[in-house]
């Protein structure tokens, strides 16, 4: 298999195991531990705050690491807190405040890993960027979609068998990492301290404006778009459309779905001329087809509904991620 094959493989088990993870946080809070709103906000809060306050450190970090390496060494402290999770519900001791902590735990080791997988690209990827990062969100949200439909079969299997398999999948990532050639063997070198990297980074950022739109557009989809995603469609389906977790999991697959079924449209069309307009679009797009979802849709409706903000979804994915690709130096 070619690195590029390798490097696609292990970003399929690790998105499979996070679309469980999603699934499975997710119904814990509002089904298991039947949570507030603001419970379930605050639940989804812990995974999402440490991702924005380590990105950026965890970018510098990958920088100055051998990526493959890296990455094997994430993926196995990312199967510990899901181990030790499965202990807890098997033992009923599951409660909130162990639930916030596993989610900060794991939104942590995100922040590292994200930058870590983004450096490695840059090295499997070959001549065409838009190519390969296309390829790259099909194996995610395809992963996700699966990841989503296993973990939503927790009240069938149980949700510790769920939680068995998310760790496994994990461990396969790593192996599969650990079969990417291409990369440089030996440790990166940086200079200066993390801080002083976050510092330039920014500013390259800043001075770059094809960096810094589709950098700004990717933070404000995390707090307008993904917030509503993780916090809301859970409540939505538990107090609106009297679902359990079958339910949630259709309702959480149509977003994966979606950007699968627009990313393969885009590998098929060759990619996108302007895509800075078509970020524009597809943002515009989206806001459009969740104000359409807030209007009362019956639960058929709502589930295509979240299955065409998928395909607005997937052209704002693969244009900022190559436009980023394409616009970032190669020492920052």
């Amino acid at each position: 298999m070619s690195p590029l094959a390798w490097f696609n493989s292990s970003v399929a088990a690790w998105f499979t195991a996070w679309g469980m993870n999603a699934l499975v946080f997710s119904w814990l809070v509002v089904g298991v531990l039947e949570a507030e709103p603001r419970w379930v906000g605050f639940a989804q809060s812990s995974t999402m705050l440490p991702s924005l306050l380590f990105l950026l450190f965890g970018g510098a970090v990958a920088d100055r690491l051998e990526p493959r390496r890296w990455l094997m060494l994430l993926h196995g402290v990312c199967c510990l807190p899901i181990l030790a999770l499965a202990g807890v519900v098997q033992t009923g001791a599951l409660a909130m405040p162990l639930l916030l902590a596993y989610g900060a735990t794991l939104g942590t080791v995100s922040a590292f890993v994200l930058p870590a997988r983004d450096a490695m690209l840059s090295r499997v990827a070959g001549d065409d960027m838009m190519r390969a990062v296309t390829g790259v969100t099909l194996f995610q949200f395809g992963g996700q979609a699966l990841g989503t439909f296993v973990g939503g079969l927790a009240e069938v299997t149980g949700i510790v068998s769920v939680l068995v398999t998310q760790a496994s999948l994990i461990a396969v990532g790593a192996i599969a990492t650990s079969r990417i050639a291409g990369a440089p063997l030996v440790r990166a070198q940086a200079d200066g301290s993390a801080w002083s990297q976050i510092r330039e980074g920014l500013a390259v950022v800043r001075g770059e404006p094809n960096l810094r739109i589709p950098v700004v557009l990717v933070v404000l989809v995390g707090i307008f778009f993904i917030g509503p995603y993780l916090v809301l469609f859970p409540l939505i389906v538990r107090d609106s459309y009297a679902g359990g977790a079958r339910e949630l999991a259709l309702v959480l697959m149509t977003f994966p779905v979606g950007t699968i079924l627009g990313s393969m449209l885009l590998r098929w069309r060759g990619g996108i001329g302007r895509k800075g307009r078509a970020l524009l679009i597809s943002l515009a797009s989206g806001a459009l087809i969740e104000i359409v979802m807030a209007s009362g849709l019956p639960y058929p409706g709502f589930v295509l509904a979240g299955l065409a903000w998928g395909l607005a979804g997937s052209i704002f994915i693969n244009c900022s991620r190559t436009l980023v690709q394409e616009a970032a130096p190669d020492a920052t």
